[in-house]
């Protein structure tokens, strides 16, 4: 996910403005648009438990054509507004950019005010963007819409803790979620701990006793906190709570897509090809390691960290781990 600026412009005409003409999504990319708000509506309802996001505009475009809706991403009707572009998609801050691949999303008003924006499945075939194993185009795609859209409703909780911290260590607007791996991942220590660590989270998560899914729980986390001691040190501490926060946002999201993906109702994926193309063999450690998390902790306290992630962010995904690691 990216970080956007909070107090954004989006989508406003300039005064005087003509009303741009009509135009309309071709009949594969509707149909798929239609799909995805369908999966993320069931999402949002029947995996994670966030329901309704309050005020959310949910943005598409394809080479031509931009359409918007205001209801369509919080359980109301599927309706879309459109309008030509001009190859200029307009875009958070008055800016435009042209039609390409992009998928993100933001926050503006303390969460009042939300937005999740994407290019169509025309635009990632031309850019001969692969299925990543899944088999379909379309299937990643949605599985993308269920990842940033999770994140809509976690930037009053966890947004505003990054927002803290980026503020307080006058960190640059571009710093991210990939802003630590792309720092130390030339450290090699630093990178064969953080394989190790999600190696270690993802065995705890199969683990066939409780007993040895605390074990392995236990030297995932020990091996963490060394990387960190060793690594987030003076200036650099706040990294530690900062990685915290971003495993939580990063790993809950790609729980919830993976979680739609193997469901029977929504994409009803084969669980191994789930798992082995999407859910954490990928580039990112934030995703590879915060998705590992949370199985652990799914396996160690099934059920009750959902409420906390989805909803009032009161504790972190690492938190969740320690206290059920603790309890024994």
């Amino acid at each position: 996910m990216r970080w956007l600026p909070a107090a954004l412009l989006f989508l406003a005409a300039p005064a005087g403005a003509q009303t741009a003409p009509a135009c309309a999504l071709s009949a594969t990319d509707q149909a798929w648009l239609d799909q995805a708000m369908t999966a993320w509506n069931y999402t949002s309802r029947d995996i994670t438990g966030i329901g309704r996001v309050k005020r959310i505009t949910a943005v598409f475009f394809d080479s031509t054509c931009v359409v918007k809706s205001a209801t369509a991403m919080n359980g109301g009707p599927n309706r879309w507004e459109a309008a030509l572009h001009g190859g200029k998609v307009p875009m958070p801050g008055g800016e435009t950019m042209a039609p390409g691949v992009t998928s993100f999303a933001m926050s503006e008003k303390g969460g009042d005010d939300n937005y999740f924006v994407m290019s169509t499945p025309s635009i990632w075939s031309q850019a001969l963007k692969s299925s990543n194993g899944l088999g379909s185009l379309e299937l990643l795609m949605t599985a993308v819409v269920l990842h940033e859209a999770t994140h809509v409703a976690q930037m009053p909780t966890y947004g505003k803790q990054i927002g803290r911290v980026a503020t307080a260590n006058q960190l640059p607007e571009d710093f991210n979620d990939d802003s630590i791996q792309m720092r130390f991942e030339k450290e090699a220590p630093f990178k064969e701990s953080i394989g190790r660590e999600v190696d270690l989270f993802l065995a705890a998560a199969t683990a066939r006793d409780r007993a040895t899914a605390i074990r392995l729980g236990r030297e995932a986390r020990g091996l963490m906190k060394a990387r960190q001691a060793r690594w987030y040190i003076g200036k650099d501490s706040y990294l530690t709570e900062l990685e915290d926060v971003f495993l939580t946002m990063e790993g809950s999201a790609q729980w919830a897509a993976h979680q739609w993906l193997v469901d029977p109702k929504g994409g009803a994926v084969d669980p191994r090809v789930a798992f082995g193309s999407f859910a954490w063999h990928g580039k990112w450690w934030s995703q590879n390691e915060g998705f590992a998390a949370f199985m652990a902790l799914e396996r160690l306290a099934p059920g009750k960290w959902r409420r906390t992630a989805f909803g009032d962010g009161s504790k972190t995904v690492l938190q969740m781990v320690d206290e059920a690691l603790a309890a024994g």
